[in-house]
């Protein structure tokens, strides 16, 4: 099946963002580029033992009853002398936008670094510490019973591999790879049938001057649900821990593996093979690393890199699922971002779990503003849910029973992101003049 692109298909409360966006996010200008620094780090997120996990409801709240492999956070800081940012992947089923705030915050009180960008990716893993979500009966339902001690214990971990990565930066040498897993990931969408996902895995390699590595990160779409729910009863990374492992034997011991998950929202992992759910988790894995490792040895680097970001944050109105589920509160803030390297290379961070039919037109949109590669970071700074596709909403697919804002949120998400391309188009800023800014936003 072709995937559309569905710019045409947006509705008018989702372009009206779109004009919003362009006429109020500022424009960040192309970054200078000095020697470039880089650094990496790592925390410990594993609970104790007797912590229910989170992402099975079948597991009924039980305390898991032992450690199969340790959970991390893992990071990689870059600093090219007017930016520095740091990509952080934890072996969680996703920080709230809460959490992350928490992390943010200490890590600026601890080091003193308020301008660091920081940008928090969950792998997803169903075998990952709970007992976080504060929410009545949902929140128990998907992480067990809330627990302040544990959610403080996570969000402390990820600090600490921020705080390590910054305090290691160093001179660096950095570079982009692309390459394809095929066979690892499938559609597993009720609406619409026969989509083909994106196999698509980028590779961040960072060494040092000399070619040593320091950190490599790794992003491809997949829910870390290789291990089952009640036949598992171990913290685990699932094939992402697997995958980091090999990675590090490959590339050298002292190397940290980041982790970052794609448009997983409608996508499994297709573990090509084992006879028990360890070994099927440690197939996926090392053959993810594989390919990963292929990517990194092809790829050239360079000692500077030019970095652009431009941030949305807004207010997500929580409304009814599809079937009726609702959350307490009022509206929760999150937030977009958009990172841009080399001017070519576009990584758009989601705060959820995106559709892959969205990850296909946003590719595309990407294309064509004329960007080599735009690359999804889902589950980033925020876990509120699947974005999908209004039709996806209407058909009532599993997703839409855990969808949290609206028939119409995902085209909202989607127009949200192609303003924010526009802002950072390789072929120059999006100019839109105020005149006729007005103009498509008064009312008919």
């Amino acid at each position: 099946m072709t995937l559309r692109i569905r710019i045409n298909a947006v509705p008018p409360i989702a372009w009206t963002a779109i004009v919003a966006l362009l006429f109020t996010l500022a424009t960040v200008p192309a970054q200078a580029t000095t020697e470039l620094r880089a650094g990496a780090g790592i925390g410990d997120i594993t609970p104790p033992v007797g912590t229910p996990s989170a992402g099975y409801g079948d597991r009924l709240g039980q305390g898991m009853t032992g450690i199969h492999d340790p959970l991390l956070a893992t990071a990689v800081a870059i600093d090219n002398g007017t930016k520095r940012i740091v990509v952080v992947g934890v072996d969680h089923l996703g920080y709230d936008a809460g959490m992350v705030a928490e992390v943010v915050a200490q890590v600026r009180n601890k080091s003193g670094d308020v301008a660091v960008e920081i940008y928090l990716s969950s792998s997803h893993t169903h075998a990952g510490g709970g007992a976080y979500l504060d929410i009545p009966g949902l929140g128990t339902t998907l992480a067990g019973k809330f627990d302040p001690t544990a959610r403080q214990l996570y969000i402390d971990g990820a600090a600490d591999a921020v705080l390590a990565a910054l305090g290691s930066l160093r001179p660096a040498r950095f570079g982009l790879g692309y390459g394809h897993a095929p066979g690892l990931n499938g559609y597993r969408g009720d609406w619409p049938p026969n989509v083909v996902p994106a196999d698509d895995v980028a590779v961040w390699k960072v060494t040092a001057p000399d070619g040593s590595p320091i950190a490599v990160l790794f992003n491809f779409a997949a829910h870390a649900t290789v291990l089952p729910g009640r036949e598992n009863l171990e913290f685990s990374a699932d094939f992402v821990g697997y995958a980091r492992d090999e990675l590090r034997r490959r590339l050298g011991e002292s190397t940290v593996a980041v982790f970052t998950n794609g448009a997983q929202g409608d996508v499994s992992p297709r573990p090509p093979g084992g006879d028990s759910m360890f070994e099927r988790c440690q197939a996926m894995g090392q053959q993810l690393a594989s390919i990963a490792a292929e990517i990194w040895e092809r790829t050239a680097t360079t000692a500077t890199v030019d970095i652009a970001t431009v941030h949305h944050g807004y207010e997500l109105e929580v409304r009814p699922t599809s079937r009726g589920l609702t959350l307490p509160g009022p509206p929760r803030h999150s937030e977009l971002n958009l990172i841009v390297l080399d001017r070519v290379h576009a990584f758009v961070t989601i705060p959820g779990e995106l559709s892959t039919i969205y990850d296909a037109d946003i590719r595309r949109f990407g294309g064509w503003l004329g960007f080599e590669h735009t690359t999804i970071l889902g589950l980033t700074n925020d876990a509120h849910g699947y974005i999908i596709t209004p039709e996806s909403w209407r058909h009532r697919t599993y997703e839409s029973t855990v969808s949290f804002g609206g028939e119409l949120y995902g085209d909202t998400i989607e127009a949200k992101v192609f303003a924010l391309l526009h802002q950072l188009e390789p072929a120059g800023a999006y100019h839109q003049d105020q005149a006729s800014a007005s103009s498509l936003l008064a009312p008919p």
